[in-house]
C-alpha cells in the first residue's frame, strides 16, 4: 500500500514547466479556494495573472474570493478587469452587482444584474440577486416578480446552464 501512495505522490508533483503555466496556477487557486485556503488562493490567482493578465477566470475567481473576505474595493477592481476583457461576461456583471449591493450601492448593483439578465435571461442567479436589491430599495412587488422568475428558472434549468 505504501508503494502506491509513494507512486501517487510522485505523480502529483508538478514539473517545472507546469508551474510556469497560468492554467496550472488557476487550477491551484481553485483547489485552494475549494479547500478554504482563501489567502493562498489569491496568491495562486495572482501568479496565474502574472503569467497571463488576460485570464478572465483568474480575475473573476480572485474577485470572488476577495468579495468573500469582505475586500470589496479589490474585488470590484478584479471584476472591472474581467469586464474590460469581456464586457458581456455575465458572471462578472453579477459578481460586481453583488459587491455593489454589499456596499449598499443598490441602484448601481441593479444595473449590473439587469445587464446580466439582458445577456442571458435564463441566469437565475441574476434574477435572485435583482430580487434582493429590489427589496432593499423598497420595491416589493418588483422584488416578488423577480424572485418568482428566479424560482421558475432554478427549477427548469439543468446541466451547464445552471448557475
Amino acid at each position: 500500500m505504501s508503494s502506491l501512495i509513494d507512486a501517487l505522490s510522485i505523480l502529483m508533483i508538478p514539473s517545472a514547466g507546469e508551474t510556469n503555466s497560468a492554467a496550472y496556477w488557476l487550477g491551484k487557486g481553485n483547489e485552494l479556494c475549494n479547500s478554504g485556503q482563501l489567502e493562498d488562493a489569491i496568491k495562486a490567482y495572482e501568479l496565474a495573472l502574472g503569467l497571463d493578465g488576460s485570464l478572465i477566470d483568474a480575475w473573476n475567481n480572485k474577485g470572488t474570493v476577495l468579495a468573500n473576505l469582505g475586500r470589496f474595493d479589490e474585488a470590484q477592481r478584479c471584476f472591472d478587469e474581467v469586464l474590460k476583457l469581456d464586457p458581456k461576461h455575465i458572471q462578472a456583471l453579477s459578481n460586481k452587482g453583488m459587491v455593489l449591493a454589499q456596499q449598499k450601492k443598490y441602484p448601481e448593483a441593479l444595473s449590473h444584474f439587469d445587464a446580466a439578465i439582458a445577456i442571458d435571461a435564463y441566469f437565475a442567479g441574476a434574477w435572485y440577486n435583482k430580487a434582493l436589491v429590489m427589496q432593499c430599495l423598497g420595491r416589493e412587488k418588483e422584488a416578488m416578480a423577480a424572485m418568482k422568475t428566479a424560482d421558475a428558472l432554478e427549477g427548469k434549468i439543468v446541466g451547464c446552464r445552471r448557475r
